[in-house]
């Protein structure tokens, strides 16, 4: 039977919508597309809800549950909350989510001085996306990194990991006082920090002053940022 991950592949090819331009318009980040397409997470009832809209198909559709494309006013009414959070048998499930606090700003472009956690602010995260590892929030200043639509603005939910690869996003430390966001590709005793637009230059730092504080994890698009 034809399920929500099948469904969600068919309905973002039919739009003709990459995983990262579909991310955009739910304000998802590429990474949970991916796993919802994949069969590795399942959605929370607000996401399926807020995909059939974009789609305007049914919900039930959209779970593989109906034939019936199109939405009605009762079918979309048909699944309640508490019906997801009872029944494990749906596709859609209520995640636990873990409160993670916001340390403040960090430059997709040039760096600037080190994190530090300035106000006692929280942003609620599925738990599954960070699992067991001790995260933070960051807002984006700059626009160094619009290549993986990520602009000013935004907000960036990150792990804190050592362990990277050269597709991953990570927060970078330089000299132990300043930060970035940046794609980090080791050459020898070099390390190269690149940016995904076209128009910044790659920075190149001695390996030993830089350090890796995390890996992003989810991007939270602002509906209000400047351009």
């Amino acid at each position: 039977m034809t399920g929500f991950s099948e469904r969600l592949r068919e309905l973002r090819k039919r739009k003709k919508l990459k995983q990262r331009e579909l991310a955009f318009l739910l304000g998802l980040s590429v990474s949970a597309i991916s796993m919802y397409e994949r069969e590795e997470r399942k959605p929370t009832y607000d996401i399926v809800q807020k995909i059939a809209d974009l789609f305007d198909v049914s919900v039930d559709y959209l779970l593989g549950r109906s034939e019936n494309l199109f939405p009605t006013h009762e079918q979309n009414k048909s699944i309640s909350t508490s019906e997801c959070n009872s029944n494990i048998t749906h596709s859609i499930v209520k995640e636990e989510q873990v409160k993670i606090p916001v340390l403040g700003s960090i430059r997709a472009g040039q760096p600037l001085e080190m994190i530090q956690e300035v106000n006692p602010e929280y942003e609620l995260v599925d738990k599954s996306l960070v699992r067991s590892y001790d995260s933070f929030v960051l807002t984006v200043k700059g626009h160094s990194m619009i290549g993986d639509q990520i602009y000013d603005g935004d907000r960036v939910v990150v792990i804190r990991t050592p362990h990277f690869s050269a597709k991953d996003i990570c927060v970078v430390a330089i000299n132990d006082e300043e930060a970035c966001l940046k794609r980090v590709k080791l050459q020898g005793d070099q390390c190269i920090l690149s940016s995904s637009n076209p128009d910044i230059e790659p920075m190149i730092y001695p390996a030993k002053d830089v350090q890796v504080l995390g890996v992003v994890v989810e991007v939270r698009h602002r509906i209000h940022r400047s351009e």
